[in-house]
This record gives C-alpha cells, structure tokens and sequence, in this order.
C-alpha cells in the first residue's frame, strides 16, 4: 500500500495534469462519436454530434459571472459549426463573444429576426447569417431545425412589456436525438404539443417557467436527459434575481423518483453524454 501511495504521487508529480479535470475544450475535441452536451452556464450550450459542433447562446464574457467561463471564445472558434441565438439580450447574445467567432471561426449564426439590427451591429457578415423564424423548419449542416415561439417573462412572473414574436427556441434533431432549447420563455402550447423530446434544457427561473411550470413541461415531454440551465451562473444583486436565479433543486424534488433519474444538474463546464 505505501508502494503505491508512493508511485501515486510521483506521478503525480512528474505530471500534474494527471490529477485534474480535463479542460472543457479538450474534451470537446477528443470525443469523437456519438453526441455529449456540455453546460457553459446560462442557456450556453456546446452540443457535439461525432465532428459537427454546435451552440446555443454562447456567453463566455467573465464580467458578471460568478467564476469565469470553462471555455473562452478562442477555445471554441476553431471548432464551431454553428452558433444559434435566440434573443437579443446581452447573456444570450453578447458583443465580446460574437466578435471573436467572427474573426477566428467560420461558424454559421443562426438567429431570430428580432436579432438582426444586433448581428449587423456586432459585424456578422450577411452570408454568415441565417434568420430563423418560429414555426418554419429548415435544415443546416445535417441539422433538422424546427424554431419554436418564444415569449420573454419579466420580474413578477408577468410577460415582459418587449416581448419579440420573433424571438425563438429551437428543436433540433441531430445524431438520431431530438434536443429542445426553448429559449427564454414561459411555458406555451408550442411546447406541450411536441411529440417526443429526447433532451430537454429549461429554465426555472421568475421570467421564465419558474417551479410549477417547468414541473409541468417535463412531466408532459417525459426526456431521457433534462437539464436546468440558467442558474448559478451570474453574481446576484437585488436588481437581477428575478432572471439571475434559478430554481433547479426546487423543481427537481418536486418530480417522480423516474424522472429524478434523468435529471441532471451540472456545474459550469459540466459534461453528460447522451446515449
């Protein structure tokens, strides 16, 4: 037993990264087959179905965070298929982000029209854009896309007073799996209608579907994998909590023990692959 403590840690020593995690970026880029999804905080999403790879409202600018983001837009440029945005606002789709995927990736931005005067702001070449409107199904690199109404909540669980129809979520089918990315959003009819959802990422927070409602939505689709997103991500203050914190452990015991068993509450950075 010394023995081994011993060579344990002279590995250890002779290399230190055997005894940590790997990056975020490198896991993206040693897995190689089948589909695995990795959490980047808010409704930032890095999906990667064998060698294409895409995202969902990637936020990786530090300022506001709790701790700094597990990728940065560097890492993920090179890398980057496709980037989909669903709204406008600044933790979605942010400045700092887009314009390094700009300039270093070669990635598609698929986006709402409610996104457009933002994009041309940020420099998004027109040929790099493609306007995703809800209830109108396309296709992109192999992706079934099929945009979903979005209508963005406020403080005090009321509809916000800019709600964008425009504005979208997003169901993919992608490797043989059905992923739905609602966006910011309360609960709708669009949602409920769907079919079969293999993954589902939502969000428990005031402006959004909040307990009772994101309770409901997984009872109805009954995912294979559902994950909480939007949540312990941004530094909280009286002026934000309404959409800074969510309620993942709230929701969660609130779901029969089957469920509980598909629900996943990841760190930043976190990975699950989907099976």
């Amino acid at each position: 037993m010394r023995i081994s403590g011993f060579l344990l840690l002279l590995s250890l020593l002779v290399n230190p990264a055997s005894g940590q995690e790997k990056k975020t970026i490198d896991q993206i880029k040693e897995h190689k087959a089948g589909i695995a999804v990795w959490w980047i905080g808010q409704g930032s999403w890095i999906i990667k179905s064998d060698n294409l790879v895409i995202s969902t409202d990637l936020f990786l600018e530090n300022r506001g965070r709790i701790s700094p983001s597990p990728i940065t837009p560097d890492d993920i440029a090179p890398v980057l298929d496709v980037a989909f945005i669903t709204h406008g606002h600044g933790d979605h789709f942010e400045e700092y982000t887009t314009r390094i995927l700009i300039e270093k990736s070669k990635c598609i931005f698929v986006l709402p029209e409610s996104c457009l005067e933002n994009a041309k702001k940020f420099g998004i070449p027109e040929n790099r854009i493609v306007v995703a409107k809800p209830r109108e199904p396309f296709e992109i690199k192999g992706i079934k896309v099929d945009p979903l109404r979005a209508l963005h909540g406020n403080a005090n669980f009321a509809i916000y007073y800019d709600a964008n129809l425009q504005d979208c979520g997003y169901l993919f089918t992608i490797g043989g799996k059905r992923i739905l990315q609602p966006g910011d959003t309360y609960l709708l009819e669009d949602h409920l209608f769907l079919k079969k959802v293999d993954v589902l990422f939502f969000s428990p927070t005031e402006h959004n579907m909040y307990i009772d409602n994101s309770v409901m939505l997984i009872n109805a689709l009954d995912p294979e994998y559902i994950f909480p997103q939007h949540h312990s991500t941004v530094a909280l203050n009286d002026g934000n909590r309404f959409w800074a914190k969510g309620y993942p452990d709230e929701v969660k015991i609130r779901l029969s023990k089957p469920l509980k068993e598909k629900y996943f509450i990841l760190k930043t950075g976190g990975m699950k692959e989907i099976r």
